[in-house]
C-alpha cells in the first residue's frame, strides 16, 4: 500500500473548499482536483508493507497531536509538476509540532523523513496548461480555512494511481481534540 499521513478535511468542509477555489480554479486551464482528493500531506510514507499496517494505525490514534488552523491565504502554481496551489502565508507552528510528532512516531519503523521543511499546501489543479495571472488573489470571505477544527482531522491515507489521475481513500481517520 502507498500510504501517507494527511490532515484530512470533512466531507461539508469539501464542498466548502471546492466553491471558494473554484474560480481560481478555472483560470489556469488544468484538471481540477476532484473534491475527495484534497489533503494537507503531513508524512509521505511510500510503499508499506502490510505487517506494518497495524502499527502505523496505532501510532495515528495516539494522544498528544495538536490541532492545526491553517488559512490558505494565497496561490502558488509548480510549474515542475505542473500544479496549482493554495498555501498559508504563514505557516502554523502547531502544524510544525504535529508533524515533527509524527514522524518521532514513525521514523523507528524505518520510514525516511522528508529532507525538505513541511510546506502545508492544498493542491487545487494538477496537469495545468496556462500559468495564473500575477496576483489572483481570494476575497477574504472566500479563503479556504481550517480554523474550525473540527473540519478537518488527520488521516492515515491510501494513495491509487488510476489512468485519470490518483485516488486518496482514507483507512483510518481521527478527530482532532
Amino acid at each position: 500500500m502507498r500510504l501517507f499521513f494527511a490532515l484530512w478535511p470533512s466531507a461539508a468542509h469539501r464542498q466548502t473548499l471546492a466553491a471558494s477555489s473554484a474560480g481560481a480554479v478555472a483560470q489556469v486551464d488544468g484538471q481540477a482536483v476532484p473534491k475527495a482528493n484534497f489533503h494537507v500531506t503531513l508524512a509521505f510514507l511510500g510503499m508499506v508493507p502490510g505487517r506494518t499496517f497495524a502499527r502505523l494505525v496505532e501510532i495515528g490514534g495516539q494522544d498528544g497531536y495538536p490541532g492545526v488552523d491553517l488559512v490558505f491565504d494565497r496561490f502558488e502554481y509548480w510549474p515542475r509538476p505542473r500544479v496549482y496551489v493554495a498555501m498559508p502565508t504563514q505557516v502554523p507552528i502547531a502544524g510544525l509540532q504535529l508533524v515533527e510528532r509524527l514522524w518521532q512516531r514513525i521514523e523507528p519503523l524505518g520510514f525516511k523523513r522528508e529532507i525538505r521543511p513541511w510546506r502545508p499546501h492544498l493542491t487545487l489543479a494538477r496537469k495545468v496548461r496556462r500559468q495564473p495571472p500575477i496576483g489572483l488573489a481570494l476575497a477574504a470571505d472566500q479563503l479556504p480555512s481550517s480554523k474550525d477544527p473540527a473540519r478537518w482531522g488527520l488521516g492515515l491515507v491510501e494513495s491509487v494511481t488510476h489512468p485519470d489521475g490518483p485516488r486518496y481513500r482514507p483507512l483510518a481517520e481521527w478527530p482532532f481534540g
